[in-house]
């Protein structure tokens, strides 16, 4: 498969990549590492008429710490995350995240700001422009029918970024700008639960960065991945945990799951639960059964709904676990 024609663009500042943006709209993309979109224009599911490639503008590439927040540009490689020292340091929850996505070649190519923006995947949508021919248009592509679940009138295709849900557990936030101006949005709102447009990113917006806050002390985190095989897959399920404790008593414990909807899923209800009291085996269970009661996952990519649910309850109660143990 060969992608189409079209004209690429290296501005060096955002303000050349926003003025394209504005001027284009749909017709421009954006890329960094290119392991998401130019599969997708190999498949004709894309066909923009401009690739800006944002790898020469410095302003998405840095890694900066202050007194209250960790800021990650968008451009900033996965590889590079990992080797961070201060992302190690601070939160190295999201370096185990970034070392799990893919493989190591993907990971020397692939940016946070690409696997945040991972597009959702299903079976009946990635395949070749003929295969697609053959069947009727599905919804994320702009037709009526989802193929994943009969009668439904949103599209369920599959979100699987693994960074969004370390991310997620951390309380972290975007910077998304365009020639219109600058917006902060939480990773919790940046995501909506719909597959055809999982996102709130606009044609003319792109994320220029990532602020992680301080966390607070005698605090880890815990990315588990179950898939396939132990490299180049995408999560069957991902669990990020996130917990303080002091002197054995939880302090804060956030919990969030990604591969089981159009979007991550962050568990709600769980301090109110937990805070003040110690992780007793029984207690994690009870985290676990919650996590597993707000999972929804549809069967998707040869993997039955309750198997997925299965697996929320497992990693979540393995990740809390494994967590409770090392504070």
């Amino acid at each position: 498969m060969r992608v189409g024609s079209f004209e690429h663009r290296e501005p060096k500042t955002l303000a050349e990549v926003c003025a394209i943006l504005s001027e284009h709209g749909d017709r421009a993309r954006i890329v960094a590492g290119g392991t998401d979109i130019i599969p997708r224009m190999k498949q004709r599911l894309l066909e923009p008429r401009i690739l800006v490639n944002i790898k020469g503008v410095e302003e998405v590439r840095g890694i900066v710490a202050d007194e209250d927040c960790l800021h990650i540009g968008s451009g900033v490689t996965l590889t590079d995350l990992q080797r961070s020292e201060r992302v190690r340091d601070a939160v190295p929850i999201l370096a185990e995240a970034a070392s799990a996505v893919g493989s190591i070649q993907l990971q020397n190519m692939g940016t946070i700001g690409g696997n945040i923006c991972l597009d959702t995947r299903c079976w009946y949508y990635n395949q070749t422009h003929v295969w697609r021919q053959s069947r009727e248009t599905c919804l994320k592509v702009g037709g009526e029918v989802c193929h994943m679940a009969k009668g439904s009138r949103r599209c369920y295709a599959l979100y699987s970024g693994d960074t969004a849900a370390a991310l997620l557990a951390l309380g972290a936030s975007l910077i998304l700008v365009s020639a219109r101006g600058e917006r902060r949005v939480s990773v919790e709102d940046f995501f909506v639960a719909d597959g055809k447009k999982p996102t709130v990113l606009e044609s003319d917006e792109l994320i220029a960065g990532v602020t992680v806050p301080r966390q607070v002390e005698r605090a880890h985190g815990r990315y588990l991945k179950f898939r396939r095989r132990e490299a180049i897959d995408f999560p069957i399920v991902g669990v990020a945990g996130f917990l303080a404790q002091d002197e054995g008593v939880c302090r804060a414990l956030r919990v969030a799951v990604t591969g089981v909807g159009s979007a991550p899923l962050l568990i709600e209800g769980i301090e109110p639960h937990v805070l003040g009291r110690r992780l007793s085996a029984e207690l994690v269970d009870e985290v676990a059964e919650m996590a597993h009661r707000q999972a929804k996952p549809v069967s998707h990519m040869e993997v039955s709904s309750a198997y997925r649910k299965r697996l929320v309850r497992v990693l979540v109660r393995d990740s809390i676990s494994q967590l409770a143990n090392k504070a």
